[in-house]
């Protein structure tokens, strides 16, 4: 009796991954225990998602490893009260000439040890149907059922376990559940394993070949962008020239407005220059003329004052041609600039723009260019007559 309750205790204390009795407890928030040494060793290939080992709970990342304190004391007790000669040292059955060597393998099956030169010699003995089940030496105990001391040979698929038989049929904790051979069902496994370990193969391929693909479009758009930036870069530099020639010829319009100006205004101000030097001479003479008639022998002959005056007379008695003001008509000419603005911007933002809006086939959205239009057909036109209405002489 109180052997099948030191089995049943024990059996509460085994680690289930190592299928030792804990050594350093900790406690994961799913409330199960492990080893701190195993589980982290079970987590130690994984940086982002983990899942406990026993009951599968998702972690998106490595929780915190508490020691369980409580279990940590309950384990010390149970060492303390459960120390046990140490088992006796296996030896190879099949070493026939000096000493058995120790023990590397156990067959489960046969209970049959044997050294690693005599592993071979083993599996080439008779056995039963279900074959050879080799195990290390050292890992007997952890095969072996803690409660009917008798090795764990079946798995049990409600509790994913290895058990005995005499758990499995005869009133034990596993009676009536679905169990077959722990090693039909190692194999079962490993074929599980690596039918999905193919399809996740498979997987990782068929997202390479989708990555690459996409890398391969990104390079293609990107270099499909930059040479559309270049044609149109050139486009615009096209564009530029065709301003900077339409601003070229519009100052040009503005200097001869100017020099026409200027020439009109000097001829005007040469033949009143002319006049003002007659009329110099004309005041000198009269003045002079003037002077000699404080002398009454000026009566003598005054024959001069008559060609004088009638010089006079002439001088004074025509009128002077009107002076022409120039007028720069500013308000009609900036209105012909912002009327060609207006038609480069309707030309840029409607549908006959330099650029139309359109779907691409390549990489979504984008935009065509357009032929851009004639030079002569906003820059140059209207320009005669422009330059006649510009200003009023």
């Amino acid at each position: 009796m109180a052997e099948n309750w030191k089995n049943c205790f024990e059996e509460e204390l085994i680690c289930p991954i190592c299928l030792h009795v804990f050594v350093e407890p900790v406690q994961l928030p799913c409330k199960h225990n492990f080893c701190r040494g195993c589980i982290g060793e079970a987590w130690a290939k994984d940086s982002g998602l983990v899942r406990c080992p026993e009951c599968n709970q998702a972690y998106n990342q490595k929780p915190g490893l508490e020691k369980n304190l409580k279990l940590t004391n309950i384990v010390e007790k149970f060492n303390a009260l459960h120390v046990e000669k140490p088992p006796a040292a296996l030896h190879c059955v099949f070493c026939r000439r000096g000493p058995p060597l120790p023990a590397q393998k156990v067959c489960l099956r046969c209970e049959a040890p044997c050294c690693q030169s005599h592993v071979q010699t083993h599996l080439q003995q008779p056995s039963t149907a279900r074959g050879h089940l080799l195990v290390e030496a050292d890992d007997v105990r952890a095969w072996s059922c803690p409660q009917h001391n008798a090795y764990r040979l079946y798995h049990c698929e409600a509790e994913q376990v290895a058990v005995c038989q005499y758990c499995c049929y005869y009133s034990g904790a596993h009676q009536g559940h679905s169990v077959c051979d722990v090693e039909i069902r190692r194999n079962e496994i490993r074929k599980m394993l690596m039918k999905q370990q193919d399809r996740l193969e498979e997987r990782e391929q068929d997202i390479e070949d989708q990555l690459y693909k996409l890398e391969s479009d990104k390079r293609l758009v990107e270099e499909k962008v930059n040479q559309l930036k270049e044609e149109v870069r050139l486009q615009y530099e096209k564009l530029h020239q065709l301003l900077d020639e339409d601003l070229r010829q519009t100052v040009e319009v503005l200097d001869k407005a100017q020099a026409k100006f200027c020439s009109e205004n000097a001829a005007q101000a040469l033949h009143l220059g002319e006049r003002m030097q007659e009329a110099k001479k004309l005041l000198g003479s009269l003045q002079l003329l003037f002077d000699k008639t404080e002398d009454v022998s000026f009566m003598k002959n005054t024959k001069s004052v008559k060609i004088l005056m009638d010089r006079t007379q002439t001088c004074t008695s025509s009128s002077l041609s009107p002076t022409k003001i120039g007028h720069l008509n500013s308000k009609l000419f900036l209105n012909e600039v912002a009327k060609k603005e207006k038609q480069l911007r309707k030309m840029l933002e409607g549908e006959g723009g330099v650029f139309r809006r359109r779907e691409t086939g390549t990489f979504g959205e984008g935009f065509s260019a357009t032929a851009f239009p004639p030079r002569g057909s906003v820059a140059q036109s209207g320009r005669p007559v422009l330059i006649s209405r510009l200003c009023h002489l």
